[in-house]
């Protein structure tokens, strides 16, 4: 007999659960509260138009596209992705402008016009995140359980490329003077609801992974995403119930064992 997992939520997380669970035999339920899926990464339709509830481009597609790989699936068959060049274009109230793009030359001279000496310094900054990227994924794709992970010596071996007492401002203080530039390549951390001036230097990834893996925009939106994963999960048998909110979780001691809705019990 199969074991059963319910999960609650139909947004991007409680949907790659639901995929890889059901991938791995299990009988899968994910119960969501809303009349779709999607959760933050939704779709709001009025007067023939499609409107991102949240997210409103994609990043870092590598990580869906391992886990419908892991199933069977093609991540670019069920959702088409268009790479966007430039990324966007910033504005700053300081004066000038900037059109991020993954065209490195052209990034340069963009630089260039705000700052020249700052333009020699945008492969060297995206050098050495490459770097701690590539030595920190591995921490990044580990399990986090308590607080003893957090003191594992893989982790505590990379302290001084990750710099965690540095904040990310400060770190891109160390290569670039201009603050409109700086600004180019820490206001990523709002992504997070971070302040630049208070997360830790780690998260210089985050700008990075924009120029190194590109920023794309889903056709039909964000929600389009999540509307791939939820076909892939009903075609690996998952049990998606919207409109279904969860009233209570059951406990045994400290262990979940179930859950209640007004349907009934899980």
């Amino acid at each position: 007999m199969r074991e059963n997992v319910t999960i609650v939520g139909a947004g991007p997380g409680g949907l790659a659960a639901a995929i890889l669970l059901a991938g791995a035999g299990l009988k899968v339920t994910v119960l969501e509260r809303l009349s779709g899926v999607g959760g933050r990464t939704s779709i709001l339709e009025a007067e023939g138009f499609r409107f991102d509830v949240g997210p409103t481009f994609f990043l870092y597609p590598k990580v869906l596209e391992e886990i419908f790989a892991s199933v069977g699936f093609d991540l670019h068959r069920e959702v088409s992705l268009a790479r966007l060049d430039p990324h966007y274009r910033l504005t700053f109230g300081a004066g000038g402008g900037l059109d991020a793009t993954p065209d490195l030359d052209r990034m340069e001279r963009s630089v260039a016009a705000l700052s020249p000496r700052d333009a020699g310094a945008v492969r060297r900054f995206l050098g050495d995140n490459r770097e701690k990227f590539e030595r920190f994924r591995p921490c990044i794709e580990s399990p986090f359980l308590g607080w003893t992970d957090l003191l594992s010596p893989r982790l505590l071996k990379l302290l001084p490329m990750i710099r965690p007492w540095r904040s990310l401002h400060r770190e891109l203080a160390s290569y670039f003077t201009d603050p409109r530039v700086q600004l180019a390549f820490t206001f990523q951390s709002k992504y997070l609801g971070m302040s630049p001036f208070q997360c830790p230097s780690l998260f210089s990834i985050l700008s990075f992974l924009e120029y190194e893996h590109g920023v794309f925009h889903p056709i039909g939106g964000c929600g389009a995403v999540t509307a791939a994963m939820a076909r892939v999960a009903r075609a690996l048998g998952v049990e998606i119930r919207t409109s279904e909110p969860v009233r209570e979780i059951l406990f045994d001691g400290r262990r979940a064992v179930g859950v209640r809705t007004d349907a009934g019990l899980y």
